[in-house]
């Protein structure tokens, strides 16, 4: 049993610590954060904001730099931004609601939630640690920092050479409203960028190293990961990237006319204005209503059917990221991509018997594996160094009902160390194959030396190093299929069934 006491706590990181280590200046003001007893050895600074409130003229609108607010009193999550809902019965809803976001919703959301090892006289720590900076799914309508399963308390708590930080960011008609009134058509990936260079410039005072940032996300996260790398080739600040079922080739809305958001301003009193007039009315509306009015409507299935995701603006998103990659305007870092088996049985509506093998495979590919498939090609042919991935894992505790499988978002668990705190205890090959893609090996030596590449060492097996993907070799790495921990294999198990 791990026991802490705050009186043996020293200061060993730089001098904007306080002696525990939980009073640190940022440039968003002085933070006080905490630690708890289920993590004793994590200090947590929780609802840190990196950016001013975007309300009243800043809907919309690009984000600002968060002032210096004083003392700010980090201990409880934020609330995420303005979810879009809906009626729909799922796996998440139904069986597994821990990847479910917790807690309130907010426009005034821009947040970011840090977590890093305790200080520790006995053991100090001597140099800068890597840091995981990681950007939620959610379909680009939904999702946040608040969800059970990717809170990495326990994680921390075990390995104590890393730091995470996970962001809030703008999602849905707020975050991309491609109005015909705005320059900017995408503020929520603008968001993602505010956050990173407020990482940049603070993580060193929690002990984190600014030149070993490595940008993670998963589903829209990833996606948001990917084309990161294309929005900003000059200057990326991160110095890795790990896309988990998402790709650069998962953005994009057709709303070339600018139409959605028009439509949705007539369904919120604001109809038959010019452009400015339009976007100050929309403004003017209530976050909930303008909510509540573009998720009802989704819901009734009324035509035309409107949404609101990343627009190809050639700034932040682009329509064409092969083109882009080929003209040289991409990020020169290393990258981890994959997929998993059965991504599909997160996107069909749930049933205990499910929809069939068929329909499971034909949503697995085209809505994930293949756009991943695509973005690795990609990346090969400009030779940019990339680490090809497939989660096979099918767990009991994280996959309840027997055709869910290695579904959407089911490595999450394992990756962040939550695996075990839900429906039943792990068996230890999950235990086993947690610990060989999470932080403690894989991913933390990527962190750490991204250049160098991924690799593990353990008695049993000895010396592992991950090999770059090549098309047309046995070099993509497949976790926890059947009773294997990991395997090397053809990319063409998936590639073979993708038609672009």
């Amino acid at each position: 049993m791990l026991t802490f006491s705050l009186a043996f706590v020293g200061l060993i990181l730089p001098t904007a610590l306080c002696n525990d280590g939980l009073i640190v200046q940022t440039t968003s003001g002085e933070l006080h954060g905490f630690i708890n007893q289920s993590a004793p050895l994590v200090r947590q600074f929780l609802g840190v904001p990196y950016a001013e409130p975007p309300i009243g003229n800043l809907r919309f609108a690009p984000p600002q730099a968060k002032a210096n607010g004083g003392v700010i009193n980090a201990t409880a999550f934020a609330p995420v931004c303005m979810q879009q809902f809906s009626n729909s019965s799922t796996i998440y809803t139904a069986q597994v609601p821990q990847f479910l976001i917790n807690g309130g919703q907010s426009e005034d959301c821009l947040y970011l939630h840090i977590w890093a090892p305790a200080l520790k006289t006995e053991s100090p720590q001597e140099q800068a640690l890597p840091v995981f900076l990681y950007i939620p799914g959610g379909g680009f309508t939904s999702g946040g920092a608040n969800s059970l399963y990717k809170i990495p308390d326990k994680w921390i708590q075990r390995t104590q050479s890393h730091i995470v930080v996970v962001m809030n960011y703008r999602v849905n008609v707020f975050g991309y409203p491609n109005a015909k009134g705005l320059i900017d058509a995408n503020p929520g990936l603008l968001d993602q960028r505010k956050a990173i260079e407020w990482t940049r410039d603070n993580i060193a005072a929690f002990g984190g190293d600014p030149k070993r940032i490595t940008l993670w996300g998963q589903s829209a996260g990833g996606a948001s990961t990917s084309i990161y790398g294309y929005a900003w080739p000059d200057d990326p600040i991160v110095s890795s990237l790990i896309c988990d079922s998402g790709a650069a080739g998962l953005l994009g809305s057709g709303d070339n006319g600018h139409t959605n958001f028009t439509f949705l301003a007539g369904l919120v009193g604001c109809g038959g204005l010019d452009a400015q007039t339009e976007l100050s009315c929309v403004r003017n509306v209530s976050a909930a209503t303008l909510e509540n009015a573009l998720s009802n409507y989704g819901i009734n299935g009324t035509k035309p059917a409107i949404s609101f995701t990343p627009f190809p603006d050639n700034k932040t998103a682009f329509s064409n990221a092969t083109d882009r990659a080929v003209k040289g305007f991409v990020a020169k870092i290393p990258a981890i991509l994959g997929s998993n088996a059965n991504e599909g049985a997160g996107f069909v509506p749930y049933t205990t018997n499910g929809p069939g093998a068929a329909a499971l495979f034909s949503a697995t590919e085209s809505i994930i594996a293949c756009p991943v498939s695509k973005e690795i090609r990609t990346r090969n042919l400009v030779g940019l160094p990339t680490y090809r991935y497939q989660y096979a894992g099918n767990f009991s505790n994280i996959s309840p009902v027997d055709w869910m499988g290695a579904y959407h978002s089911s490595e999450l668990p394992l990756l962040f160390g939550t695996h075990y705190e839900f429906r039943g205890p792990s068996t230890s090959f999950e235990y086993n194959v947690s610990h060989a893609m999470e932080v403690t090996t894989l991913w933390l030596s990527f962190a750490s030396n991204p250049t160098g590449g991924p690799a593990r060492w353990t008695a049993e097996e000895g010396y592992f190093a991950w090999p770059e993907y090549q098309q047309n070799t046995s070099s993509m790495l497949l976790f926890a299929s059947g009773d294997s921990l990991q395997r090397l294999v053809p990319g063409q198990r998936i590639d073979g069934n993708c038609t672009k």
